[in-house]
């Protein structure tokens, strides 16, 4: 009797779902279990290299059998594996489930010989000691400090975790699988559309719904959340929003914690620079990129020796990361401009130690190098500038003061005549003017210097009488060295400034000019409007200043030509108040000078009387 198509239709189906099912769960088993031994040998590999880390120094000692015995017992109470310590000849130092004396030798286990190998490895068995199926895993342990990296091979650290009774019953599951097939293979082929359908639709909101927590919206922003899942579903679900919550916090934490970190590099006034071991910026806050003359944001990725006048830093810092311990040393940069820097460099990463052997290891573990620069120019010059004050008034002081103690005892022995005492109080008296005229310019320069806006009246006055005025000052002297004072004031040029001061300026000047000016040649004192501001300009026609001098000549107590200065009276001030006096006013004063020819001085000040000060560099032509 011939079958009914549905009979061949249905045995047909019902074959093809068998066969399916069969080569499915076939399939299904074998990768089953090579997934589940794989993802065990894995997880009992990264246990051993993470527990290979703690082992104490003296586990491989023969002097100290106890240490590999106590490391295996904690080992293996921490982590719930059974842990074993192997020397290099296959001899058990410890074992935490049996005593390693009555353990033989285990150099023929074959996780155990590629191990010694230098090899990390795994393998599944049937445990000698145990006598259960266990799944080993052994990593090779290398000398001097007993860890994983360095040395000669040393032994092996074995793990090991009994196989559960699924595993080691697998072939008789397959066979039960395979005769439990071919019941359910005609259910399956009415129930597989319904399961299908059942289950399609909630995997596909699950699908999507993981899809929304990749892309980082929050768990709480599905617009279409499920319902009616499956109980197995549903903890997935649940567990997808727990980690997707998890990573979004600690991600706005870090967030946070870059945005607070990068707030403290900007506004910290050190240069910071935060180098790699092959000493290229990793990080530099704005204050490094203004020091090194960088373009914003342009240091990251760079090497530091090529840079410009960074040689130096770059040595100091490949002396840290040598040495492993800070160093602290003041440097001369050179970019754009000189610049001393105090230079504090540190390590990355590591932890320094006072001993060759920790400083060592601090270098070995660091990644990089951290430098905070610090710019001393300015406190290098203040000390500098003080020292020589100190000096320099000391110096100018002592002369005056001998001379008058010395004429005084000369007095006070009498037996003079009347014409030598006299002299003698000429000296003394002359001296004395001397101190004192030193005395009141170092009060003017500290007024003008702590509050020149606290006293510093301002009031419109004629440009003209304040010349005429310095004129009158310096007349007596010109005329003993035959020197012809001229100017060239429009009478028009009026200013709101305090006079005395600008009187003082421009009698300070003119009589330096007739101080340096060969006699029976001429100096002359011009005034020009240019711009809201007016020039002075005292010209000479001396000896010229030469460069090096031109740079320093307004600097307290400097002299370009020391002991004619000393003879003709002045007292190396005269120029640093003019500058104060300008500043005061919110103006400038610059130098020029020709050799041979001359120089000429210029005051620049507001008409209007403004107190923002503004310092010109000094020049020179020869």
């Amino acid at each position: 009797m011939k079958k009914s198509l549905f009979a061949r239709s249905l045995a047909v189906v019902s074959a093809a779902v068998l066969a399916v099912a069969l080569v499915v769960l076939g399939l299904s088993l074998s990768i089953a279990e090579k997934t589940y031994i794989q993802s065990n040998a894995e997880g009992l590999d990264r246990a051993a290299w993470a527990a290979a880390a703690f082992l104490p120094p003296t586990w491989s000692d023969p002097s100290s059998p106890a240490a590999a015995a106590a490391f295996c017992t904690l080992a293996a109470r921490d982590a719930g594996y059974r842990v074993t310590l192997i020397d290099a000849s296959g001899r058990v130092l410890g074992d935490s489930a049996a005593e390693p004396v009555t353990m033989d030798n285990h150099a023929d286990r074959p996780e155990v010989a590629e191990a010694l190998s230098g090899k990390a490895s795994w393998s599944r068995r049937l445990s000698a000691t145990t006598g259960k199926w266990m799944l080993y895993a052994a990593i090779p342990l290398r000398e001097p400090d007993g860890g994983t990296l360095g040395g000669p091979l040393s032994g092996t650290l074995r793990l090991a975790l009994p196989l559960p009774g699924l595993m080691a019953s697998l072939g008789d599951a397959k066979r039960s699988m395979i005769l439990a097939a071919l019941a359910v293979a005609l259910t399956a082929l009415a129930g597989s559309f319904i399961l299908v359908r059942a289950l399609d639709r909630p995997l596909i909101l699950l699908a999507n719904h993981a899809r929304r927590l990749s892309s980082g919206d929050p768990p709480d922003a599905d617009p279409s959340p499920i319902k009616s899942l499956p109980s197995e579903l549903k903890i997935l679900e649940q567990s997808l929003d727990t980690m997707a919550a998890s990573l979004t916090q600690k991600a706005l934490e870090a967030e946070a914690l870059g945005r607070r970190f990068s707030a403290i590099l900007d506004s910290a006034g050190e240069a910071i620079l935060a180098l790699d071991s092959q000493l290229k910026v990793i990080e530099a806050n704005p204050a490094a990129h203004t020091l090194l003359g960088a373009e914003p944001k342009s240091l990251p990725g760079r090497l530091l020796a090529p840079m410009a006048g960074c040689s130096a830093l770059a040595d100091l810092a490949e002396r840290c990361l040598a040495a492993g311990i800070p160093l602290t040393e003041d440097l001369t940069l050179y970019a754009g401009s000189e610049k001393t820097l105090r230079v504090n460099a540190s390590l990355l990463a590591g932890r320094p130690s006072a001993t060759s052997a920790g400083a060592a290891t601090a270098a070995s573990q660091a990644s990089g190098i951290v430098l905070a620069v610090t710019d001393i120019s300015v406190l290098k010059r203040l000390e500098t500038m003080r020292t020589d004050f100190v000096a320099n008034v000391s110096h100018e002081l002592r002369t005056p003061i001998h001379l008058i103690r010395g004429f005084a005892e000369t007095l006070r022995q009498g037996g003079q005549s009347t014409e030598e005492a006299a002299r003698h109080l000429e000296i003394i008296e002359r001296n004395a003017l001397r101190m004192e005229r030193i005395v009141e310019d170092l009060l003017s320069l500290a007024r003008l210097e702590r509050d020149p806006a606290g006293w510093l009246s301002m009031e419109p006055c004629s440009l003209e009488e304040i010349c005429r005025a310095a004129f009158e000052n310096v007349k007596g002297q010109a005329d003993a060295r035959s020197v012809r004072l001229e100017s060239s004031i429009p009478p028009t040029l009026n200013l709101t400034a305090n006079p005395g001061l600008v009187e003082q300026a421009l009698t300070n000047l003119l009589e330096n000019a007739v101080r340096y000016s060969p006699e029976g040649l001429a100096v002359s004192l011009e005034a020009k409007a240019v711009g809201d501001s007016i020039e002075l300009s005292v010209k000479d026609k001396g000896t010229g200043i030469p460069a090096p001098d031109l740079q320093r000549i307004f600097e307290r107590f400097y002299r370009a030509d020391k002991s004619r200065d000393r003879k003709s009276g002045g007292t190396g001030l005269g120029l640093a108040i003019v500058r104060h006096i300008a500043l005061a006013h919110g103006g400038s004063v610059r130098a020029e000078s020709w050799s041979g020819e001359g120089s000429v001085f210029t005051v620049r000040l507001p008409m209007t009387g403004s107190r923002k000060a503004v310092i010109d560099i000094p020049s020179s032509r020869t």
